[in-house]
């Protein structure tokens, strides 16, 4: 295999090599662009869409534009939902391309599945869960303060995709202004006014107990006007005030939490300590009276 001198078959076998060079720097291109390309397909179809919820616009899409058929969110119309006490709450989600997959409502606060698809689990019988075309809405009926919170609507991805909404539930409060215990002289006139700021579950729907009694609204001496504004108010009237008129008035929104007041009709002038609203001061000074004598004594001896 040698040739004159020797140098022409090293020639021809420099060349050779160079050829097998070239031919594996181009066989190691190719095989690396379709690594690249079959990679970036496998990662399209592994992540199909963003967390969280998307425009119709916004769907995705492949490389050559084609629409994916994977399961994501439309953007909800409300995420902050609000509801009066008593009334029932309403969520809804909205998924599209479901196919396969489930979608969940997870509560917040102690991150319990409240269901998965339309299966409830909880024995709350106040939640359900409807499923009509591409929403999924939870209902919780006769809502309570202690459903006020965030809430997730889930979809069962890799990884996860999840909307969170979160729950208001308004409660009306009664304030009656003034103290909450009132000494009234026989004959004179009682009035109480109630003011609640949040709207009521039946517009301008107070009634008024005496103790555990429902106010007579019809007597010629008592009377009932309530007001509806921006607030409402309900102010009621006692005239010739009686001893029997006596007792714990309460003012009770409709669906709402109650306020108070303590209202004692007394003949004559009230004593001292009544017109101060406690008789502990009054009391002070007798339960000092035997400590002092008891302490002479002891030093006398």
């Amino acid at each position: 295999m040698k040739g004159r001198g020797g140098h022409p078959s090293r020639l021809a076998l420099l060349g050779c090599l160079v050829s097998l060079c070239v031919a594996s720097v181009e066989s190691f291109t190719t095989q690396t662009a379709w690594t690249t390309h079959t990679s970036e397909s496998i990662s399209l179809a592994d992540n199909p869409s963003p967390q969280g919820p998307i425009s119709e616009e916004e769907r995705p899409t492949t490389t050559h534009g084609i629409t994916e058929d994977a399961p994501y969110f439309v953007s909800p119309p409300l995420s902050t939902v609000r509801t009066r006490l008593g009334r029932p709450a309403v969520l809804t989600c909205v998924v599209k391309h479901i196919g396969n997959r489930q979608v969940s409502w997870i509560r917040g606060r102690d991150l319990h599945v409240l269901s998965s698809g339309q299966i409830t689990f909880s024995s709350d019988a106040r939640l359900s869960v409807a499923h009509s075309q591409d929403s999924w809405t939870l209902t919780i009926k006769f809502s309570q303060p202690r459903d006020a919170g965030t809430y997730s609507c889930q979809i069962n991805t890799q990884p996860p995709q999840a909307v969170w909404y979160n729950l208001t539930v308004i409660e009306a409060r009664a304030n009656i202004l003034g103290k909450e215990t009132l000494y009234l002289q026989s004959g004179s006139t009682i009035s109480l006014q109630c003011v609640i700021k949040e709207q009521l579950a039946i517009p301008g729907l107070v009634l008024w107990y005496q103790d555990d009694h429902l106010v007579e609204r019809q007597s010629s001496r008592i009377k009932v006007t309530t007001k509806v504004t921006n607030v409402t108010t309900s102010t009621l009237t006692v005239e010739a005030a009686r001893l029997r008129d006596s007792g714990n008035y309460s003012c009770w929104p409709s669906a709402g939490r109650p306020d108070s007041v303590l209202v004692h009709v007394i003949q004559g002038d009230p004593p001292a300590a009544m017109q101060h609203g406690s008789s502990a001061p009054g009391a002070c000074p007798f339960l000092l009276v035997p400590m002092i004598l008891t302490s002479l004594m002891f030093l006398l001896t």
